[in-house]
C-alpha cells in the first residue's frame, strides 16, 4: 500500500518538478555504477527489462537493475500528463482521466494509466472498502492485458492484498501463482509473496515449498540476500511444523553467514530480523534460556533495524529469558530490569502480556 502511494505521490511531482527537455530519462546499475542517462527515448519496458534509445544505438537493462525512470516531458502523451496533473486536487476525476488514457492512449502510456488507476483506487479502498471491488477489477485489468508488463509486479501484489483482505484467499493463492508463472524475472518474488501468504494461513507444508522455490530462483538471480531471506523464512516455518532440529540448521546457516553483510539493501537485516526470532523460540522451547535470550536481543536490533513488526516481541521474550535466569546470576537480573523499563516505555501491552504468563 505504501509502494502504490509513494509511486502515484512521486509521478504527480514529476509532473510539477521534470524540466522541458523533451526526453525520457532513466538511472540504471550497470558493472556496479549507476549511471543516469537524461536524454533517451524509453521504446518498450517489461517484467524483466526496459528497452531506449539513445542516439542511434538500443539499449536494454534488466528490471532489476534499473533504479529510476521518468517518461514525464518525453515519451508520456499530454493526456497522462494532464491526468497525473489532477491526483491531488481531484482524484476522481484523475481516475476518469486515466480510464481514458487506459482505453485509447499509445501502448506505454496505455499501461501507465492503467495501473496508476489501480493503485489510485487500490488507495481509495483503504479509507473505503466499498471501492475494493472496483481495485480488484482495475488489478485484473492491467494483467489481462499486461500479465508480464512492467508494472505486473505491482498489480499481483496490488490484487492478492486486495482478496486476501476481502477474504477470497483461494483466489489470492491463484493471483501469486500466477506471477510465479508469467515471468522468470518474478518467480522469486512470487514464490516469495506465495510463501508468507500461506505462513499467514499455518500452510506450514506449503509455505516451506514455496520458501525452496524462492531459493532456488533467487540463486538462478545471483541473489544471496533474497535467498537468505527464504531460508530464513523456511527455517521459521520448519519450526512451526515441528522439526525444530532442521528448524535450527537452516536459521543458524542464515545468522552464521558472514557474508550477509550487504551496505546497499537491507534485505539481509530483514532476513536476520526473521532468523534471529524464530531460533529464539525453537531455543526457548528446548529450554536453552541463554541461547534464546541472545536470539531474542539480536532478533529485536534487526527487526528495528529493518523496520520490521518483531521487535517488542523479541524483547519481551527476552524479559522472560532474563527472568528465568535471574537465579543464577546477579547480571540477569540487571537485564530483566532494563528490558521491563524498555518494554513498559515502548511496548506496554507486551510486557502485560509476559508477566501474565
Amino acid at each position: 500500500m505504501l509502494r502504490n502511494r509513494l509511486f502515484v505521490a512521486m509521478s504527480f511531482m514529476a509532473v510539477l518538478m521534470a524540466g522541458a527537455l523533451h526526453a525520457d530519462k532513466i538511472a540504471y546499475i550497470s558493472k556496479a555504477e549507476v549511471k543516469h542517462e537524461d536524454s533517451v527515448t524509453i521504446t518498450d519496458w517489461s517484467a524483466s527489462k526496459v528497452t531506449f534509445k539513445k542516439g542511434d544505438a538500443t539499449v536494454s537493462v534488466d528490471y532489476k537493475d534499473v533504479i529510476s525512470l521518468d517518461r514525464h516531458y518525453g515519451t508520456m502523451s499530454g493526456a497522462l500528463s494532464d491526468a497525473l496533473e489532477l491526483v491531488g486536487s481531484d482524484p476522481q476525476g484523475a481516475i476518469d482521466a486515466l480510464e481514458q488514457v487506459a482505453q485509447s492512449g499509445e501502448s506505454l502510456d496505455k499501461e501507465e494509466a492503467s495501473i496508476i488507476r489501480a493503485q489510485l483506487l487500490d488507495n481509495e479502498s483503504a479509507a473505503d472498502s466499498r471501492v475494493a471491488p472496483a481495485a480488484i477489477k482495475a488489478y485484473s485489468t492491467y494483467l489481462s492485458n499486461w500479465k508480464s508488463g512492467y508494472f505486473a509486479r505491482e498489480a499481483y501484489r496490488g490484487l492478492a492484498a486486495l482478496q486476501e483482505n476481502g477474504n477470497q484467499d483461494g483466489a489470492a493463492r491463484t493471483t501469486l501463482k500466477n506471477m510465479i508463472k508469467a515471468d522468470s524475472s518474478m518467480q522469486r518474488e512470487g514464490n516469495q509473496l506465495l510463501g508468507e501468504f500461506e505462513a499467514r494461513k499455518a500452510k506450514w507444508s506449503d509455505a516451506i515449498t514455496a520458501f525452496k522455490n524462492a531459493q532456488s530462483a533467487a540463486k538462478t538471480d545471483r541473489d544471496p540476500n533474497n535467498e537468505a531471506l527464504a531460508k530464513a523464512w523456511e527455517g521459521w516455518m520448519t519450526l512451526k511444523a515441528g522439526n525444530a532440529a532442521g528448524a535450527k540448521t537452516l536459521l543458524e546457516s542464515v545468522t552464521t553467514d558472514d557474508k550477509l553483510d550487504d551496505s546497499d539493501t537491507t534485505t539481509d537485516e530483514v532476513a536476520l530480523s526473521i532468523a534471529f526470532p524464530a531460533l529464539g523460540d525453537a531455543h526457548m522451547d528446548a529450554g536453552n534460556y541463554q541461547k534464546a535470550y541472545d536470539a531474542y536481543v539480536k532478533g529485536a536490533y534487526y527487526a528495528w533495524w529493518s523496520a520490521g513488526s518483531q521487535e517488542g516481541r523479541c524483547l519481551g521474550q527476552a524479559y522472560v529469558c532474563a527472568k528465568k535466569l535471574e537465579g543464577t546470576d546477579d547480571k540477569w537480573k540487571t537485564r530483566k530490569d532494563k528490558l521491563r523499563t524498555a518494554l513498559a516505555l515502548g511496548f506496554p501491552r507486551i510486557l502485560q502480556d509476559v508477566e501474565k504468563d
